[in-house]
Protein backbone atom coordinates (compact mmCIF):
# COMPACT_ATOMS: atom_id res chain seq x y z
CA UNK A 1 0.00 0.00 0.00
CA UNK A 2 2.83 2.39 0.88
CA UNK A 3 4.48 1.88 -2.50
CA UNK A 4 1.19 2.14 -4.38
CA UNK A 5 0.44 5.53 -2.81
CA UNK A 6 3.87 7.14 -3.11
CA UNK A 7 5.20 5.67 -6.37
CA UNK A 8 3.46 8.25 -8.61
CA UNK A 9 4.68 11.03 -6.31
CA UNK A 10 8.27 9.71 -6.43
CA UNK A 11 8.21 9.57 -10.23
CA UNK A 12 6.74 13.07 -10.41
CA UNK A 13 9.47 14.48 -8.17
CA UNK A 14 12.43 12.54 -9.53
CA UNK A 15 11.87 12.75 -13.30
CA UNK A 16 10.11 15.83 -14.73
CA UNK A 17 11.54 18.45 -12.36
CA UNK A 18 15.24 17.51 -12.80
CA UNK A 19 14.60 17.14 -16.55
CA UNK A 20 13.13 20.64 -16.68
CA UNK A 21 16.22 22.03 -14.95
CA UNK A 22 18.45 20.25 -17.44
CA UNK A 23 16.55 21.97 -20.26
CA UNK A 24 17.10 25.31 -18.52
CA UNK A 25 20.79 24.52 -18.31
CA UNK A 26 20.91 23.68 -22.01
CA UNK A 27 19.22 26.98 -22.82
CA UNK A 28 21.92 28.82 -20.87
CA UNK A 29 25.02 27.04 -22.11
CA UNK A 30 26.23 30.31 -23.59
CA UNK A 31 26.74 31.70 -20.10
CA UNK A 32 29.12 29.02 -18.80
CA UNK A 33 32.88 28.99 -19.32
CA UNK A 34 33.06 25.24 -20.05
CA UNK A 35 30.28 23.57 -22.00
CA UNK A 36 31.75 20.11 -21.43
CA UNK A 37 31.62 20.46 -17.65
CA UNK A 38 27.95 21.43 -17.85
CA UNK A 39 27.13 18.58 -20.24
CA UNK A 40 28.95 16.07 -18.00
CA UNK A 41 26.93 17.30 -15.02
CA UNK A 42 23.73 16.91 -17.05
CA UNK A 43 24.68 13.34 -17.95
CA UNK A 44 25.26 12.59 -14.26
CA UNK A 45 21.88 14.13 -13.49
CA UNK A 46 20.15 11.84 -15.99
CA UNK A 47 21.80 8.82 -14.36
CA UNK A 48 20.76 9.99 -10.90
CA UNK A 49 17.18 10.44 -12.06
CA UNK A 50 17.09 6.72 -12.83
CA UNK A 51 18.93 5.87 -9.60
CA UNK A 52 16.58 7.72 -7.23
CA UNK A 53 13.38 6.52 -8.95
CA UNK A 54 14.50 2.91 -9.34
CA UNK A 55 11.86 0.55 -7.90
CA UNK A 56 12.79 -0.98 -4.58
CA UNK A 57 11.15 -2.91 -1.77
CA UNK A 58 8.19 -0.72 -0.95
CA UNK A 59 8.91 3.00 -0.79
CA UNK A 60 12.41 2.70 0.65
CA UNK A 61 15.27 3.49 -1.73
CA UNK A 62 18.11 0.93 -1.63
CA UNK A 63 20.95 2.31 0.49
CA UNK A 64 23.49 1.87 -2.30
CA UNK A 65 21.34 3.98 -4.61
CA UNK A 66 21.01 6.69 -1.98
CA UNK A 67 24.79 6.79 -1.46
CA UNK A 68 25.27 7.00 -5.23
CA UNK A 69 22.90 9.97 -5.30
CA UNK A 70 24.90 11.77 -2.60
CA UNK A 71 28.19 11.29 -4.46
CA UNK A 72 26.52 12.21 -7.73
CA UNK A 73 25.12 15.54 -6.54
CA UNK A 74 28.51 16.51 -5.07
CA UNK A 75 30.17 15.76 -8.40
CA UNK A 76 27.43 17.64 -10.27
CA UNK A 77 27.93 20.71 -8.10
CA UNK A 78 31.71 20.67 -8.55
CA UNK A 79 31.42 20.36 -12.33
CA UNK A 80 28.89 23.15 -12.70
CA UNK A 81 30.52 25.52 -10.21
CA UNK A 82 33.87 25.30 -12.04
CA UNK A 83 32.13 26.39 -15.24
CA UNK A 84 30.11 29.36 -13.91
CA UNK A 85 31.26 32.92 -14.70
CA UNK A 86 32.65 35.20 -11.98
CA UNK A 87 31.38 38.60 -10.81
CA UNK A 88 27.89 37.99 -12.16
CA UNK A 89 24.81 36.08 -10.98
CA UNK A 90 24.70 32.83 -12.97
CA UNK A 91 20.94 32.80 -13.37
CA UNK A 92 19.67 29.55 -14.89
CA UNK A 93 23.21 28.55 -15.75
CA UNK A 94 23.11 27.32 -12.14
CA UNK A 95 20.40 24.86 -13.18
CA UNK A 96 22.01 22.21 -10.98
CA UNK A 97 20.65 23.83 -7.79
CA UNK A 98 17.05 22.99 -8.68
CA UNK A 99 17.97 19.58 -10.09
CA UNK A 100 19.94 18.61 -6.98
CA UNK A 101 17.13 19.93 -4.80
CA UNK A 102 14.55 17.62 -6.42
CA UNK A 103 16.89 14.63 -6.49
CA UNK A 104 17.52 14.94 -2.76
CA UNK A 105 13.81 15.53 -2.11
CA UNK A 106 13.11 12.23 -3.87
CA UNK A 107 15.74 10.50 -1.74
CA UNK A 108 14.12 11.91 1.42
CA UNK A 109 10.65 10.82 0.28
CA UNK A 110 12.03 7.32 -0.13
CA UNK A 111 12.92 6.93 3.55
CA UNK A 112 16.57 7.95 3.24
CA UNK A 113 16.21 11.24 5.09
CA UNK A 114 19.65 11.19 6.73
CA UNK A 115 21.42 10.66 3.40
CA UNK A 116 19.26 13.32 1.77
CA UNK A 117 20.33 15.81 4.43
CA UNK A 118 23.95 14.75 3.99
CA UNK A 119 23.76 15.31 0.25
CA UNK A 120 22.01 18.67 0.46
CA UNK A 121 24.37 19.84 3.23
CA UNK A 122 27.46 18.98 1.18
CA UNK A 123 25.88 20.73 -1.78
CA UNK A 124 25.10 23.83 0.32
CA UNK A 125 28.66 24.04 1.67
CA UNK A 126 30.30 23.54 -1.72
CA UNK A 127 27.88 25.79 -3.59
CA UNK A 128 28.11 28.63 -1.07
CA UNK A 129 31.91 28.38 -1.04
CA UNK A 130 31.98 28.36 -4.86
CA UNK A 131 29.70 31.40 -5.00
CA UNK A 132 32.03 33.26 -2.70
CA UNK A 133 35.00 32.31 -4.92
CA UNK A 134 33.06 33.66 -7.90
CA UNK A 135 32.66 36.91 -5.94
CA UNK A 136 28.88 36.79 -5.62
CA UNK A 137 27.23 38.69 -2.79
CA UNK A 138 26.34 36.79 0.37
CA UNK A 139 22.64 37.31 -0.39
CA UNK A 140 22.99 35.83 -3.89
CA UNK A 141 25.07 32.93 -2.58
CA UNK A 142 22.50 32.17 0.12
CA UNK A 143 19.64 32.44 -2.38
CA UNK A 144 21.13 29.55 -4.36
CA UNK A 145 21.16 27.17 -1.36
CA UNK A 146 18.33 28.27 0.95
CA UNK A 147 15.50 27.01 -1.26
CA UNK A 148 16.97 23.49 -1.64
CA UNK A 149 17.45 23.32 2.13
CA UNK A 150 13.83 24.39 2.68
CA UNK A 151 12.57 21.76 0.26
CA UNK A 152 14.47 19.02 2.05
CA UNK A 153 12.91 20.18 5.31
CA UNK A 154 9.46 19.95 3.74
CA UNK A 155 10.25 16.52 2.26
CA UNK A 156 11.41 15.31 5.67
CA UNK A 157 8.12 16.36 7.25
CA UNK A 158 6.07 14.77 4.47
CA UNK A 159 8.09 11.56 4.68
CA UNK A 160 7.42 11.34 8.42
CA UNK A 161 3.70 11.91 7.87
CA UNK A 162 3.61 9.18 5.22
CA UNK A 163 5.50 6.81 7.52
CA UNK A 164 3.09 7.54 10.35
CA UNK A 165 0.11 6.94 8.07
CA UNK A 166 1.57 3.63 6.92
CA UNK A 167 2.25 2.57 10.52
CA UNK A 168 -1.30 3.44 11.50
CA UNK A 169 -2.70 1.56 8.51
CA UNK A 170 -0.65 -1.50 9.46
CA UNK A 171 -1.85 -1.22 13.05
CA UNK A 172 -5.48 -0.98 11.95
CA UNK A 173 -5.00 -3.92 9.56
CA UNK A 174 -3.40 -5.98 12.34
CA UNK A 175 -6.22 -5.11 14.74
CA UNK A 176 -8.81 -5.99 12.10
CA UNK A 177 -7.10 -9.31 11.45
CA UNK A 178 -6.91 -10.09 15.16
CA UNK A 179 -10.59 -9.22 15.57
CA UNK A 180 -11.52 -11.45 12.63
CA UNK A 181 -9.45 -14.32 14.06
CA UNK A 182 -11.03 -13.85 17.48
CA UNK A 183 -14.52 -13.94 15.97
CA UNK A 184 -13.57 -16.99 13.92
CA UNK A 185 -12.29 -18.78 17.02
CA UNK A 186 -15.45 -17.89 18.94
CA UNK A 187 -17.62 -19.11 16.08
CA UNK A 188 -15.59 -22.31 15.78
CA UNK A 189 -15.91 -22.86 19.53
CA UNK A 190 -19.66 -22.29 19.34
CA UNK A 191 -20.02 -24.75 16.48
CA UNK A 192 -17.85 -27.30 18.29
CA UNK A 193 -19.98 -26.94 21.42
CA UNK A 194 -23.14 -27.32 19.37
CA UNK A 195 -21.81 -30.43 17.64
CA UNK A 196 -20.63 -31.87 20.98
CA UNK A 197 -24.05 -31.23 22.52
CA UNK A 198 -25.79 -32.92 19.60
CA UNK A 199 -23.37 -35.86 19.72
CA UNK A 200 -23.81 -36.15 23.49
CA UNK A 201 -27.58 -36.12 23.10
CA UNK A 202 -27.37 -38.82 20.42
CA UNK A 203 -25.15 -41.04 22.53
CA UNK A 204 -26.62 -40.49 25.99
CA UNK A 205 -30.34 -40.06 25.37
CA UNK A 206 -31.15 -43.78 24.84
CA UNK A 207 -29.26 -44.75 28.01
CA UNK A 208 -30.84 -41.94 30.04
CA UNK A 209 -34.31 -42.92 28.86
CA UNK A 210 -33.55 -46.52 29.76
CA UNK A 211 -32.35 -45.47 33.23
CA UNK A 212 -35.45 -43.32 33.68
CA UNK A 213 -37.68 -46.29 32.85
CA UNK A 214 -36.13 -48.21 35.77
CA UNK A 215 -35.82 -51.48 33.87
CA UNK A 216 -32.06 -52.07 33.53
CA UNK A 217 -30.54 -55.46 32.84
CA UNK A 218 -26.95 -56.31 33.72
CA UNK A 219 -25.99 -55.84 30.06
CA UNK A 220 -27.66 -52.42 30.08
CA UNK A 221 -25.67 -51.45 33.17
CA UNK A 222 -22.45 -52.56 31.48
CA UNK A 223 -23.34 -50.58 28.33
CA UNK A 224 -24.01 -47.48 30.43
CA UNK A 225 -20.67 -47.86 32.21
CA UNK A 226 -18.88 -48.26 28.87
CA UNK A 227 -20.66 -45.20 27.50
CA UNK A 228 -19.69 -43.16 30.56
CA UNK A 229 -16.05 -44.22 30.12
CA UNK A 230 -16.20 -43.30 26.41
CA UNK A 231 -17.52 -39.82 27.19
CA UNK A 232 -14.81 -39.42 29.81
CA UNK A 233 -12.21 -40.39 27.20
CA UNK A 234 -13.53 -37.72 24.85
CA UNK A 235 -13.29 -35.07 27.57
CA UNK A 236 -9.97 -36.06 29.13
CA UNK A 237 -8.35 -37.54 26.04
CA UNK A 238 -9.18 -34.75 23.60
CA UNK A 239 -6.72 -35.10 20.67
CA UNK A 240 -5.92 -38.75 21.44
CA UNK A 241 -9.60 -39.71 21.53
CA UNK A 242 -9.93 -40.45 17.84
CA UNK A 243 -12.93 -42.54 16.69
CA UNK A 244 -10.63 -45.56 16.18
CA UNK A 245 -9.15 -45.22 19.67
CA UNK A 246 -12.60 -44.81 21.25
CA UNK A 247 -13.86 -48.00 19.61
CA UNK A 248 -10.75 -49.94 20.62
CA UNK A 249 -10.97 -48.60 24.19
CA UNK A 250 -14.63 -49.61 24.50
CA UNK A 251 -13.90 -53.13 23.31
CA UNK A 252 -10.88 -53.38 25.64
CA UNK A 253 -12.94 -52.27 28.66
CA UNK A 254 -15.57 -54.86 27.74
CA UNK A 255 -12.79 -57.47 28.13
CA UNK A 256 -11.90 -56.10 31.58
CA UNK A 257 -8.95 -53.92 30.61
CA UNK A 258 -8.51 -50.69 32.54
CA UNK A 259 -8.02 -47.84 30.07
CA UNK A 260 -6.85 -44.28 30.65
CA UNK A 261 -6.62 -41.79 27.78
CA UNK A 262 -5.23 -38.45 28.86
CA UNK A 263 -4.32 -35.28 26.97
CA UNK A 264 -2.32 -32.84 29.11
CA UNK A 265 -1.21 -30.65 26.21
CA UNK A 266 -2.37 -27.08 25.62
CA UNK A 267 -1.68 -27.33 21.90
CA UNK A 268 -2.69 -29.74 19.16
CA UNK A 269 -0.53 -32.70 18.21
CA UNK A 270 1.01 -32.63 14.76
CA UNK A 271 -0.72 -34.80 12.17
CA UNK A 272 2.23 -37.21 11.97
CA UNK A 273 2.48 -37.69 15.73
CA UNK A 274 -1.29 -38.08 16.14
CA UNK A 275 -1.45 -40.66 13.35
CA UNK A 276 1.38 -42.71 14.86
CA UNK A 277 0.02 -42.41 18.40
CA UNK A 278 -3.50 -43.40 17.32
CA UNK A 279 -2.24 -46.47 15.44
CA UNK A 280 0.00 -47.69 18.31
CA UNK A 281 -2.66 -47.03 20.94
CA UNK A 282 -5.26 -48.96 18.95
CA UNK A 283 -2.84 -51.88 18.56
CA UNK A 284 -2.12 -51.94 22.31
CA UNK A 285 -5.83 -51.82 23.15
CA UNK A 286 -6.73 -54.55 20.70
CA UNK A 287 -3.95 -56.84 21.95
CA UNK A 288 -4.66 -56.29 25.66
CA UNK A 289 -6.47 -59.17 27.36
CA UNK A 290 -6.30 -57.66 30.85
CA UNK A 291 -4.29 -55.28 33.00
CA UNK A 292 -4.31 -51.69 31.90
CA UNK A 293 -3.48 -49.47 28.91
CA UNK A 294 -2.62 -45.83 29.31
CA UNK A 295 -2.10 -43.33 26.49
CA UNK A 296 -1.04 -39.85 27.49
CA UNK A 297 -0.18 -36.69 25.53
CA UNK A 298 2.43 -34.85 27.60
CA UNK A 299 2.42 -31.08 28.19
CA UNK A 300 3.73 -28.99 25.31
CA UNK A 301 7.45 -28.31 25.60
CA UNK A 302 8.30 -31.88 26.54
CA UNK A 303 10.71 -33.71 24.26
CA UNK A 304 8.29 -36.65 24.31
CA UNK A 305 4.89 -35.88 22.85
CA UNK A 306 2.97 -39.07 23.66
CA UNK A 307 3.60 -42.11 25.89
CA UNK A 308 1.79 -45.43 25.66
CA UNK A 309 2.00 -48.03 28.44
CA UNK A 310 0.32 -51.44 28.32
CA UNK A 311 0.84 -53.83 31.28
CA UNK A 312 -0.76 -57.05 32.37
CA UNK A 313 0.40 -58.77 35.58
CA UNK A 314 -0.41 -62.15 34.10
CA UNK A 315 1.80 -61.53 31.07
CA UNK A 316 4.87 -59.55 32.10
CA UNK A 317 6.65 -60.44 28.88
CA UNK A 318 4.01 -58.59 26.85
CA UNK A 319 4.56 -55.25 28.58
CA UNK A 320 4.63 -52.35 26.12
CA UNK A 321 6.07 -48.88 26.66
CA UNK A 322 6.38 -46.45 23.76
CA UNK A 323 7.53 -42.83 23.59
CA UNK A 324 6.64 -40.76 20.55
CA UNK A 325 8.70 -37.60 20.09
CA UNK A 326 7.42 -34.41 18.52
CA UNK A 327 8.80 -33.71 15.06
Amino acid sequence: MDNAITRPLILALGLPFPAAHILLGLANLGTVTSIWNALAAMAICLVLMAVVTWPGKGRTLPRFHAVMAVFGVVLMDLLVMTALPSDVHPGYAAWHCGAIEMLMVTVAMRNRVALAWLGISLFAILDFSGSMLHRLSVVDALALVVTPLMWIGIATAVSKVLRRCVDQARTYTSQETEAALRLAREEAQRLAQTQWTQELDRLARPSLELIASGSLSEQDRQDCALLEAQLRDQIRGRALATPEVLRAARNARARGVKVDILDDRETELSAAVLSEASALLCTSLENAGGGFVRGRALPSGSKTAVTILAYDESAHQDEVYVEIRER
